[in-house]
């Protein structure tokens, strides 16, 4: 699986296209992704974060999988910021194709130790990883402040780190810190495109970005022609579903939950398509 995945980076990069990672904990998101991507034609993953893993279940998640991709082949299962091996290895073993394991609290050297160890694991049982280097602030919700109060320049990818990271650790990508950040935040993200050209030349590595709510479409599309392979979007979903959930309750008929939750669906779907379009994803199958 870890070729075919790899293929599909390979496409994305020289087509010049970002392949949308849409985070899910229930199947009302999972059905509105899965719709976007088919009506759009488009290749998509699906992820779950550590929180949403334990809330959908690891098996579970992988078992639905399994069924999307009879009907849907070009879907790729990640799993969202991994921290231990031994949290990584479960995910592996329950049938993940794809993972993402942060060590970016570490110190430098502990982080490409522990991600090395992370990626032999992985690929010994082909599958593919991506690692992380610098500090991606911020939890997949609304936040208070402004990010530019709380962003630092200490805890931005430095280029030169991340070439000696990725020959050191061997990951198939790379997560970095640019100036984004996890969640919507009160003022917008301004990101560091000059940094963002230095590693990808410096690593030739396909390039994840993280903390997609937020970011405007032309910035989207800047990175993207700057080397971003893989775009991250969870809060904004998160968001849509909430609003859309309390709208339909509140004038929800009878107590049959697919009668109302086929909005929670739609509203998922639409803000899906948006990105799909906006990465250039679309009619890339």
């Amino acid at each position: 699986m870890r070729g075919k995945i790899i293929r599909l980076y390979k496409k994305a990069d020289k087509k010049g296209f970002a392949l949308g990672a849409f985070n899910f904990s229930t199947n009302e998101i999972l059905k509105g992704i899965i719709f976007a991507a088919k009506k759009l034609k488009a290749p998509i993953i699906i992820s779950t974060s550590e929180g949403e893993r334990n809330f959908f279940g690891c098996e579970e998640s992988v078992a639905v999988y399994n069924a999307i991709r009879k009907k849907y082949p070009h879907v790729i299962l990640h799993a969202d910021h991994t921290k231990s091996f031994k949290e990584l290895k479960k995910i592996i073993d329950a049938g993940y194709p794809s993972v993402h394991f942060d060590g970016s609290k570490l110190s430098f050297r502990h982080n490409v130790r522990e991600t090395k160890r992370a990626a032999d694991y992985a690929h010994s049982k082909n599958v593919f990883i991506e690692g992380e280097l610098g500090g991606i602030t911020g939890g997949s919700t609304t936040h208070k402040e402004r990010l530019k109060d709380v962003l630092t320049e200490d805890i931005l990818t430095k280029p030169e780190q991340a070439k000696e990271f990725v020959e050191l650790t061997g990951v198939d990508s790379l997560a970095i810190s640019i100036g984004n950040a996890h969640g919507i935040w009160k003022d917008k993200p301004k990101l560091d495109f000059e940094r963002l050209k230095d590693i990808k030349k410096r690593t030739g590595k396909f390039l994840v970005l993280h903390g997609g709510s937020g970011i405007s479409a032309k910035d989207f599309r800047k990175s993207i022609s700057l080397g971003i392979n893989k775009i991250n979007i969870n809060t904004e979903l998160r968001v849509a579903y909430a609003h859309s959930l309390l709208k339909s309750l509140n004038k929800r008929e009878d107590y049959t939950p697919y009668h109302y939750l086929k909005d929670v669906s739609a509203a998922i779907s639409k803000v899906v398509e948006e990105k799909i379009i906006i990465f250039k994803a679309d009619k890339k199958i």
